[in-house]
Parts: structure tokens; sequence; C-alpha cells
């Protein structure tokens, strides 16, 4: 027996002397890959950041280039305006979709389609503000946002446009709009036919006072349509709720609408009182019109509801 513990103590002490051995080892290697590991960590960092880099990259530019495409894109919407006629408006609020509009307007210009203009704004006038410009003819209506667009917009071709005689636009009471355009923006409005004009001249009191008329009174009167009324009332209501809304983006839809239906609405009326006077004597009315504000010295927005004496002859 006690040869076997002898035995079994050298077996024990041996199979200890090994397992120290196996721990000994397996410390010196696992120091040893730990080092290694550590030594490569930094260069494995290294190396996933690159890669990390390499997939980010073609991301962030394929994000750009999603971006730089979405600037381009334009949305055609719909608006109705009759019981059964619809039309379209674009919103236009950056430079990309800008310059494909002047191209688009530009097309429109050469196929002698008429075109309108009017202008959205704070106070419009000189001691205001223009935010947008909105130009169309009877099927397609551009809204340009100055106010997110910029300046720019004028010398990249919409100055050629309001400054050209030759080119006649329909306008509705055109006065502020003048005085804004060239006092704010150095921009001398050009080849406006005033719808405001043809409406007025019939009941022109010529030793007188003749009030003039809004274009949602002339719509009610000529244009035998609550569409286009519909439409402006709820964009009314909105501008009644706040006086700057023309200044706050996003614009909401009615608001869109509202813009649209002020140029839509002009074609309209045109239709209703193209008689009322001779091409030329109405041309030459509006140009005088168009001075009548922006001419003279002005220490507020002094706006009347009266026809000017001398414009009408």
């Amino acid at each position: 027996m006690a040869t076997k513990r002898t035995l079994d103590t050298d077996n024990t002490e041996e199979q200890t002397t090994s397992e120290t051995k196996t721990k000994k080892a397996k410390i010196t290697l696992v120091s040893s890959k730990g080092s290694l590991t550590k030594e490569n960590f930094d260069k494995s960092n290294q190396s996933s950041k690159k890669v990390a880099d390499q997939i980010e990259k073609p991301i962030n530019e394929k994000e750009e280039k999603d971006d730089r495409k979405d600037d381009h894109i334009m949305t055609a919407n719909t608006i109705k305006i009759g019981n059964n006629e619809t039309s379209t408006y674009k919103y236009v609020d950056t430079k990309d979709k800008f310059i494909e509009v002047i191209k688009e307007l530009q097309e429109k210009i050469k196929n002698k389609q008429m075109i309108a203009v009017d202008c959205e704004g704070v106070d419009l006038s000189r001691f205001g503000s223009v935010t947008m410009i909105n130009i169309g003819t009877q099927d397609l209506v551009y809204l340009i946002d100055i106010l997110k667009i910029g300046n720019s917009v004028f010398d990249d071709g919409l100055r050629s446009i309001l400054e050209d005689s030759g080119l006649e636009k329909l306008m509705f009471d055109c006065r502020e709009d003048a005085d804004a355009l060239l006092h704010l923006h150095k921009v001398k409005l050009d080849g406006v036919l005033d719808v405001q004009i043809l409406e007025v001249n019939n009941r022109i009191y010529r030793n007188g006072y003749t009030k003039i008329r809004s274009l949602k009174h002339c719509l009610e009167l000529y244009v035998n349509d609550d569409t286009l009324l519909n439409v402006k009332l709820q964009g009314r209501s909105s501008m009644n709720m706040s006086s700057n809304i023309w200044e706050k983006r996003p614009l909401d839809e009615n608001m869109l609408k509202y813009a649209s239906v002020d140029i839509l609405g002009l074609f309209k009326l045109y239709d209703a009182l193209r008689t009322q006077m001779g091409h030329s004597v109405w041309k030459a009315a509006s140009n005088r019109y168009c001075d009548t504000t922006r001419s003279r010295n002005r220490v507020y927005r002094d706006g009347s509801g009266i026809l000017p004496k001398g414009v009408i002859l």
C-alpha cells in the first residue's frame, strides 16, 4: 500500500509538473499571440476604416447625385379651373429647376404662346419684398420661388423676359409689381397688357373718379365659374391668418393653388374682355399704368383704389 501511495504521489507530482509546463507554454503562447494581435490591431483598424471609407464614399456620392437629381425634378400638379377643365402648375424652388424652366419658357415664347405674369410678396412694393414671380400660359404655370433660389434668377433669364417690350405679358394691376421689381431688383417691367385696364375702360368717368376692381371681383362679374373663386377664397383665408404668409416656407398647397389661379384666371378674364379696347391703345395705357407708381417719390405704401388720371386717354 505504501508503495502504491508513493507511486501515486510520484504520478501526481509528474502530472502537476506536466500541467504546470503546459500552462506556462499556454501562457507564453497566449502572451505571444496577444502581442501579435495588439501589433496587428491598429493595422486591422486602419484597413477596416479604409474599407469602410471606400464603401461609404460611393454611398455618399450616390446620395449627392440623388440630391442633384431631385434638384432637376419638377412635379406637375393638376389644378381644377372649371367644371370640366384642369390646368397644371409647377413649383420651382431650386436653381437647376429654374434653368429648365427658362428653357421651357423660351420655347413657348418662340411658339408665340401668350404668357401672364404675377408677383407675390409681403407688402408688395419698394417697401416690402418679392418672394415669388409666377409666369404661365393657359395650360401651365411656373411658380418661381425667389426667396429660395435667390436673386440670381434675374440674371439667369428672368430679367430679359420681364424687360422685353416686344414680349407681351398679361397682368392685373401691375403698379406695385412694377414698383417692387424696379426699386428692389432693378428690373424695369415692360410689354405689359393690364387686364384691369380693359375692365375699367367702359365705365370710366372722364371728369371724376373711377374705382378699380379686384381680380376676384372681376372674375365674379365676367367669368361664370365658381371653381377659381373657391381656390382664391381658400388662399385668402390663409392670408388673413398671417400677414407675412408669402415669406413662410414651405408654402401651403392652398397658397400654391392661389398663386396659380391668379395667372390662370387672367386668361379667362382676357377672353371675356379682349374686345373692350383696341390693342395698341390698351398697350399704351398699360405702359402708363406701369409708370404711375414706380416713377414717383413715395414715403410709404400708398396704394389707391382709384384709377390714376391720364392712364386711359
